[in-house]
């Protein structure tokens, strides 16, 4: 079976479609070259090389200057062509044979316009294998999910020189053979981390690969301010034509600029300094949508927010305890009161618009006498006291001190403690901090990116299941998922997994959120990604100077 072009995601995983609103605006004009983007983010990226940029503040970045084989268009309903350009699979979907697209060039120059080692060479499938197997030798946190993959084993064990089920064809085709079938395999394919890479820059520079890494994207990386300002500049050599035929980026550049204090980056705003807020302010949310609603969008997107508790450790490894909390927290005030309404009260991992949501999950409502009773019967009467980690964003500082408040009322002490964004998901993977704020954001579309990388026994620690999560139940449902192709059989074992894990309460279960931006008078044709702000493509965004 040939599948070229666009494939519709929902029909490919589950069947059925997603849905996303938002606000925006047409272009008005013949779109010119030009100009230097300006866009703001709380803290610095930890990471840009792909293989370690694991956070949405690190992919904003890599997405500028890195592709992946395949991309999710802006309302993450279809699987559409990136490096490759067209796709064949087997008939039990365990062959993908992907084209690559003629023509992809590496970047030439890049940090600070030195030569880079590749010479801008030409994109070649055994670029497409060395990127994949560097994920392994780098331990990737995001490696897992080429589980799937024919031999992932015995080269992560390192018994094997090369990776089996990647094979080189041509120097334009690869083909993965997975171990059995796995329904969202090509949409996995678009995740930042697998973007493709050359291996003569990340071989000669190592480590600092980090700080200067080279793709084949529409931008590249020429320096790197830390904890002011990463820049990137224009690749003269980018494969994309717009649909008149026309080089693009129209942009000159971007640069990302590190602005904590959102008043800061307000009056920066309206000064014209910053084109775009993302993740607009709380303080300031009521007056951006109102008085900029001809260029602010805000849409639905799949990222859940929560609190995670170490189930292993004191006192969360009572199940009481941590049903006790999550009945503790009012999320309707907090979203209400503090949030201005931007959330959407949480009830379980999957967030609404993600294949395999149940609207009838039974989860944890308000209930502070409920919360009292189960702390009596863990044995703490008279209360306890627990420390929340959360990393340095005015928004969850505030959502921290109304949740606070709200376990001061059963007897519950909680302690506030901020910390760089960084070392706080360093800590929560080590298993250093038994309750902490973290949030998830989809990778691809399906339930598989949450469910298993989150609470599989599989995949403590950095693979994503920071409270180290583990039910014999829960992992051979999630298990079994991964390798039917029916639906209906995929959405049934996901939604009795789902069931038992708000059951047995690893976290409390926050928000879902909304993904937003506002964006100065000066840019056109910005569309905020139903994946999220992170994932907005810049590529044919341009400015008026």
């Amino acid at each position: 079976m040939r599948k070229s072009g666009r494939i519709l995601l929902a029909a490919l995983v589950f069947g059925f479609f997603f849905v996303a609103c938002g606000v925006g605006w047409a272009a008005g004009a013949e779109p010119r070259y030009g100009g230097v983007l300006t866009w703001r983010l709380i803290n610095e990226p930890p990471a840009l090389d792909p293989a370690h940029s694991d956070i949405t503040t690190s992919a904003r970045g890599t997405n500028l200057f890195c592709e992946p084989l395949v991309d999710l268009d802006d309302d993450g309903m279809q699987v559409v062509p990136a490096l490759a350009e067209s796709w064949d699979v087997n008939g039990d979907s365990t062959m993908w044979t992907l084209r690559l697209r003629k023509g992809v060039k590496f970047h030439k120059t890049a940090y600070k316009g030195e030569p880079t080692a590749n010479g801008g060479r030409e994109l070649t499938a055994s670029d497409v294998k060395y990127s994949f197997e560097r994920l392994i030798r780098e331990k990737s946190a995001r490696a897992y999910f080429l589980n799937c993959i024919e031999g992932y084993q015995d080269y992560f064990d390192g018994k094997a020189k090369e990776w089996a089920g990647i094979q080189v064809v041509d120097d334009h085709t690869v083909r993965f053979t997975l171990s059995a079938p796995y329904a969202p395999f090509l949409a996995a394919l678009s995740y930042t981390a697998y973007c493709i890479v050359p291996h003569e820059d990340a071989e000669k520079l190592g480590k600092d690969f980090n700080f200067r890494p080279v793709g084949t994207g529409p931008f590249v990386v020429y320096d790197w301010q830390h904890d002011n300002k990463v820049t990137f500049r224009r690749n003269p050599d980018y494969w994309m034509r717009d649909s008149a035929g026309r080089a693009l980026p129209y942009l000159d550049g971007v640069e990302l600029v590190v602005v904590p204090d959102s008043s800061v980056a307000y009056l920066e705003f309206r000064k014209g300094n910053l084109d775009v807020l993302s993740d607009v302010p709380t303080e300031f949310y009521d007056e951006i949508s109102k008085n900029y609603k001809d260029r602010f969008q805000m849409r639905p997107t799949l990222v859940t927010q929560y609190y995670g508790m170490a189930v292993e450790k004191k006192p969360f490894d009572d199940v009481r305890v941590r049903r006790a909390i999550n009945y503790a927290v009012n999320r309707k005030a907090i979203n209400e009161l503090v949030m201005s309404n931007v959330f959407i009260e949480g009830k379980g991992v999957l967030p609404p618009g993600m294949p395999g949501y149940n609207p009838d999950l039974k989860s944890y409502g308000y209930d502070p006498d409920k919360a009292r009773a189960l702390l009596k019967e863990a044995g703490y009467e008279k209360g306890l006291s627990v420390t929340l980690q959360y990393n340095n964003n005015p928004r969850h500082k505030l959502i921290g001190e109304a949740v606070q408040a709200q376990f001061a009322e059963v007897g519950i002490k909680l302690e506030l403690q901020s910390s760089e964004l960084g070392a706080h998901y360093d800590g929560v993977r080590r298993g250093d901090v038994p309750f902490f704020r973290a949030a998830w954001s989809a990778d691809y579309p399906d339930p598989d990116n949450f469910l298993y990388n989150l609470f599989c026994s599989d995949n403590f620690g950095p693979k994503g299941n920071y409270a180290r999560y583990k039910n014999d139940d829960v992992d051979e449902w999630l298990k079994e998922a991964r390798t039917i192709s029916d639906p209906q059989r995929r959405v049934e074992l996901y939604r009795k997994a789902e069931q038992q894990i708000v059951d047995d309460a690893p976290w409390v279960f926050l928000f879902y959120d909304t993904t937003n931006l506002v964006a100065g008078p000066k840019l056109h044709d910005i569309k905020l990604s139903f994946i999220g702000e992170h994932n907005t493509s810049l590529t044919a965004v341009w400015k008026d100077e």
